[in-house]
């Protein structure tokens, strides 16, 4: 199941929803500013949906609010030099396979050339009438040469594979970590929402295997503008680095956590019912609670830190976004109800 789930007929109305909107919101139509009011339109993106609606409160939304958007909510920016990495990389691998090519090649011609070579000192000899030491000798000098010809042909193709091997092991690993990279966040450590897309669909496919429940957390960081717009972005850098290390360390292996957008996590609980999901959400609540919010400054506890959290155990058969945007539902009954607390969705 990919990240858009809509019928053709759905994805037609859409469209036609998405072409009123960027004209009643004077955008530039450009694919990137038609995938941001694609994912505002059709639901498939909550977050992105919130940022859009909090700016279109203060004022029109600009082509470059727009862009802002979709590198902060669609495409990471950080994915942008991995994009460019995998550039580089497939020109580097066609250079190794060129020089690869071009050995092979002279190794070959060189054999040929030996190949006639040997061909003519056999005919040689076998058309002589008389095979005196003197005709011997120059068949045996020549056969001699061809045979170190091949020889260092042969070392020197064999030396150029072993070259290429190392390059090419060497450049599997560089695209190794530029596909890692462009799939994890790079401030909190955990996977961002491309990552994410990459692993849910086959967590889910598994779990759905194994018929057994998996439940998904949706959490924000309450007052994060707030802590961001009084105390500045490295404090609240330091948050995100906090709450994140919370959550890899109230998780187990097989658990996803990513950071979803901004100040949202998300974090899947394969083979978790929903009554342990509460105690796993309830226990990460609690212990972000005991961060403490220090100023860039002088280092002084001017604060705490807490989380609102949504539960929704996702079912099978049902769109994975779907089941996010029923715990994103229940994260903000959570918000209304004073913040600093989990709500599962059967509660709203």
């Amino acid at each position: 199941m990919g990240r858009y789930s809509e019928t053709k007929e759905e994805s037609a109305e859409i469209l036609r929803l998405v072409l009123r909107k960027m004209t009643e919101w004077n955008l530039s139509f450009t694919p990137v500013h038609y995938t941001v009011v694609y994912e505002y339109v059709s639901g498939v993106n909550a977050s992105l949906k919130r940022a859009i609606d909090e700016l279109l409160a203060a004022g029109p939304l600009t082509d470059e609010q727009a862009e802002q958007i979709y590198y902060g909510f669609v495409v990471p920016e950080e994915a942008l030099p991995a994009l460019e990495s995998r550039r580089l990389l497939t020109d580097e691998t066609l250079a190794i396979l060129e020089e690869m090519s071009r050995s092979a090649a002279t190794t070959s011609e060189t054999t040929q050339k030996a190949r006639f070579g040997i061909l003519s000192q056999h005919n040689a000899l076998k058309s002589a009438d008389v095979v005196d030491t003197a005709l011997l000798q120059t068949v045996i000098t020549r056969l001699a040469g061809e045979t170190k010809k091949l020889i260092e042909t042969s070392d020197a193709l064999e030396n150029q594979l072993k070259t290429s091997q190392k390059e090419i092991e060497s450049l599997k690993n560089e695209l190794t970590a530029a596909a890692q990279a462009s799939s994890m966040d790079p401030l909190t450590g955990v996977i961002n929402r491309r990552g994410f897309d990459q692993k849910i669909t086959e967590c889910l496919k598994t779990q759905e295997s194994r018929q057994g429940e998996c439940s998904v957390l949706f959490i924000d960081i309450d007052n994060f503008k707030k802590i961001n717009d009084d105390y500045g972005h490295s404090v609240g850098d330091r948050i995100l680095l906090a709450v994140a290390q919370v959550l890899k360390g109230k998780t187990r292996g097989d658990d996803i956590v990513a950071r979803f957008g901004g100040e949202e996590f998300v974090v899947v609980l394969p083979s978790t019912p929903i009554d342990k999901a509460h105690i796993v959400a309830e226990n990460i609540r609690q212990n972000v609670e005991r961060i403490a919010l220090l100023s860039s400054k002088d280092n002084k506890t001017i604060g705490s830190v807490t989380v609102s959290i949504g539960i929704d155990v996702h079912k099978s058969g049902q769109a994975w976004q779907k089941t996010i945007e029923r715990a994103d539902k229940a994260m903000y009954q959570s918000k209304k109800d004073g913040k600093n607390r989990t709500t599962a969705y059967f509660q709203l």
